[in-house]
């Protein structure tokens, strides 16, 4: 994005402040091809793993894309990897962009001792059910279809306002719902299909993160969501490293993800502007002193932001808006509601306006701090955005 090498220093200073110390290697254990599941999600293996995922990389004579689709697609650790907010699915996407053997180690082995989110969505048997679908409708339901139908569901109507969103009783049945309505979304299993329906799902991910703010409100972008559009930036990188099967697999997975946090909000009605489905992208203002490239402004503005989600979502979004348009195939399927093109632009444009941390070095410990000013409080939402308590209590009027 063109940060120079002064702004990465900063900001490693910035992120290295609350890192946690490394660990030192169990020596004890030594993981192998044969045991490697009998460690998992404990997080005091995490260097032995490392060690492991390294070792099994330098064997594979160049191929690693063979050693993730063997290890990151093993039924044990497949739900752990898609779990955390994505971070061991994002972590790996770094390392396969960059082709960095030590980054894929080290995604491979946070994916191991990661906890397992999901109680049972993504295990064999139920995950299975979702990939297989619904025999009867050979064609699903559209993702916009589905988020209508998750809204009406009487499983959504028993999800209770909370200031923590991820109480026990919501987070099942936020899984409930997730699971029930992933089986009706449906990716066949070829190149072009699953062209299409990645490229429906990262737009729907981009439509529900831009259109959440209730008319009269300030800007309000929703921190889990937003999780799931920054990580949508590797999808592309993932699915030209895999084998075509785990494409669709890791599609269906990524939706179920999705599904759970959208449900997990209380499934909110969408707020969907005409700015936001616009094509003129002269509703943007952009500086003309940066070759009158608007994005160029926006990226201007991400990495000055110390907020480091920013970045990744004008990313994300970056990369949606070269995306081409659907492919005819899709089109021509009658009754299957696909979402209107987004304008990235004007969505990054709101982001870099609207979070806004700064940072401080503490007198104290003489590190930097993150902090959000207090006149204006402008951070990522968290809360159950379809019940009006959470507009009362974090919502800021216009």
């Amino acid at each position: 994005m063109g940060a120079s090498a002064k702004r990465l220093q900063e900001v490693f200073d910035i992120n290295n402040s609350y890192q946690r110390s490394s660990l030192a290697l169990a020596s004890d254990v030594t993981i192998t091809a044969d045991n490697y599941t009998e460690y998992l999600s404990k997080e005091e293996y995490y260097p032995n793993y490392i060690a492991f995922y390294r070792h099994e990389l330098a064997e594979s004579n160049g191929d690693w894309n063979s050693v993730v689709s063997k290890y990151f697609f093993d039924p044990l650790v497949f739900p752990l990897a898609m779990s955390g907010l994505l971070h061991p699915f994002i972590q790996l996407g770094y390392g396969l962009e960059f082709k960095s053997e030590a980054i894929i180690a080290c995604a491979l082995a946070q994916a191991s001792v990661h906890k397992k989110q999901f109680s049972y969505a993504l295990d064999s048997e139920t995950f299975d059910e979702i990939c297989c679908g619904d025999e009867s409708n050979a064609v699903g339901l559209s993702l916009l279809d589905i988020l209508s139908r998750m809204r009406n569901d009487s499983v959504t109507a028993a999800i209770a306002y909370n200031d923590d969103p991820y109480t026990e009783d919501n987070r099942s049945h936020a899984q409930a719902l997730a699971v029930k309505y992933a089986k009706l979304w449906t990716v066949e299993s070829s190149e072009s299909a699953v062209k299409e329906k990645s490229i429906e799902a990262v737009s729907v991910i981009a439509l529900v993160y831009g259109s959440l703010t209730r008319p009269g409100y300030h800007p309000t972008l929703e921190f889990g969501i937003m999780h799931n559009l920054t990580s949508s930036y590797f999808l592309p990188i993932f699915l030209e490293a895999l084998p075509l099967d785990n494409q669709v697999r890791l599609l269906h997975a990524y939706i179920v993800t999705f599904l759970y946090m959208f449900a997990a909000k209380g499934c909110p009605p969408l707020y969907i502007q005409p700015e936001l489905t616009s094509t003129n992208t002269h509703c943007v203002e952009a500086s003309e002193s940066l070759s009158g490239n608007p994005w160029m402004d926006i990226f201007t503005k991400a990495i000055a932001n110390n907020d480091m989600h920013v970045s990744k979502v004008v990313r994300a979004l970056w990369r949606l808006s070269l995306l081409t348009a659907f492919p005819d195939q899709a089109k021509s399927v009658k009754g299957y509601e696909l979402p209107p093109a987004v304008n990235c632009l004007h969505l990054a444009r709101i982001t870099v306006d609207s979070i806004n941390q700064s940072t401080r070095r503490d007198s104290v410990t003489d590190k930097m701090q993150l902090e959000i000013p207090e006149d204006d409080g402008r951070g990522w939402a968290h809360g159950v955005l379809a019940f009006d308590e959470f507009w009362t209590k974090q919502g800021k009027l216009l």
